[in-house]
């Protein structure tokens, strides 16, 4: 039984895609018709067809999605229905219809003899490279089914710190970005018209005034030549960012800096303590874990570091002290990661260590965000404070003029 694509219109006139499995195109014409639909293009689903498919389901699952869809799987599993017929329910379900679409042709592929970590091979952009090689590492040794609630907590725990990292951040980004377009307005509309009273004044205006005068100027006249130079400047960033050389540098810088740098080595060190713990926990060899993980690895110096300690381990080094040379992982994670590989008890130790960096993740994103907070009104108040003194030192000495 293979899976086709096919393309059917209903008796309204409505379009409708989805996959089918059948013995033949024919056999899912037929179907298409028995349930009043008028088949178009009924397209069997091989690798000829697996470039149009990716382009097709490019966008991948959500979070919640890929969760309910492990857990579910790992359900059936786990109550002994084989896996073509566990993967076949999950196409009956309420899911949307384009995880329904991944899962039967996932079931499709299965049924001609491939593996379910194959399968979900052929899918990157649904089911991550941690994803498959747990789920492969599951099938060799018969624990599909824990494999697969592994992977449903994983994927849940990472949306949640996700989630948490962004909300924490988005008041403060927000705040940067009106108190932003706050003061420009002030400088471009409002300061001009007050000051127009000032153009009789015989004696010089105060610096203050004066210097807003000058920036006052310079954005109304030449506004759209910053701008312009500001998006160039962004395209030069982001042109440097995509150089290895260049981001491997200013992320070795940004892994130094005292509270972003703790930021970003908890947030790695969550990453690939979690992914170990995972992975070391479905039977996966140790450096095809390490080398699993640094492609799971967010900055350029950590994933090297990774891949340098997947070579030192195939060498015969321990795993703590592999990457203890990278100088980044923080030192009571390698302790846990020793104190595991003494004790045989690694996966265990690793889910603890990556529980401690998360909550030292959540630790420092929540004072980032309280610090970035008053410091963003501070600045605001200090401009606004700038534009008041420079409008009202020129009153005062008028005033002063005119009672002499």
């Amino acid at each position: 039984m293979a899976a086709f694509d096919y393309i059917a219109m209903d008796q309204q006139g409505g379009r409708h895609k989805g996959v089918l499995q059948g013995d033949s195109a024919r056999q899912v014409r037929a179907r298409l018709r028995d349930q009043g639909l008028l088949p178009l293009t009924v397209e069997a689903v091989t690798e000829a067809t697996d470039a149009r498919r990716t382009l097709r389901w490019r966008r991948g699952f959500k979070p919640a999605e890929q969760a309910l869809l492990l857990r579910q799987l790992a359900t059936l599993l786990r109550s002994g229905q084989p896996l073509a017929e566990a993967l076949q329910a999950l196409t009956r379900g309420e899911q949307p219809a384009r995880l329904r679409n991944v899962v039967a042709a996932l079931r499709a592929q299965v049924l001609e003899g491939r593996s379910l970590a194959a399968a979900m091979a052929s899918y990157p952009h649904h089911f991550s490279e941690l994803m498959t090689a747990s789920v492969a590492a599951g099938e060799r040794a018969g624990r599909l089914n824990e494999v697969m609630l592994r992977l449903a907590d994983y994927t849940q725990n990472r949306a949640r710190i996700g989630s948490t990292a962004l909300m924490a951040l988005l008041y403060p980004v927000l705040l940067a970005v009106l108190s932003v377009l706050i003061v420009a307005g002030l400088v471009t509309y409002v300061v001009p018209r007050v000051v127009v009273v000032f153009s009789n004044y015989q004696q010089q205006l105060p610096w203050p005034t004066r210097l807003l005068l000058g920036v006052s100027d310079l954005l109304r006249d030449h506004g759209l030549l910053l701008l312009l130079a500001a998006l160039l400047a962004a395209g030069l960033g982001w042109w440097l960012w995509q150089q290895p050389a260049y981001r491997l540098r200013l992320q070795q810088s940004l892994l130094q800096l005292p509270l972003l740098g703790r930021l970003l080595r908890a947030s790695e060190s969550a990453r690939l303590t979690r992914t170990l713990a995972i992975m070391l926990g479905s039977a996966v060899p140790v450096t095809e874990a390490l080398q699993a993980s640094a492609r799971v690895a967010v900055l350029l110096p950590v994933r090297r570091s990774i891949e340098q300690a997947a070579r030192s381990v195939r060498e015969g080094s321990s795993m703590a002290r592999a990457l203890e040379h990278g100088n980044w992982m923080p030192a009571v994670v390698l302790q846990l990661i020793h104190s595991g590989e003494q004790s045989g008890d690694l996966p265990y130790l690793l889910d603890q260590a990556a529980a401690i960096q998360e909550q030292e993740l959540d630790a420092a994103t929540a004072l980032l965000s309280n610090l970035a907070q008053p410091v963003l009104i501070l600045l605001v108040g200090v401009m606004v404070l700038f534009i008041v003194l420079a409008i009202m030192l020129p009153i005062l000495d008028m005033n002063t003029l005119v009672g002499g």
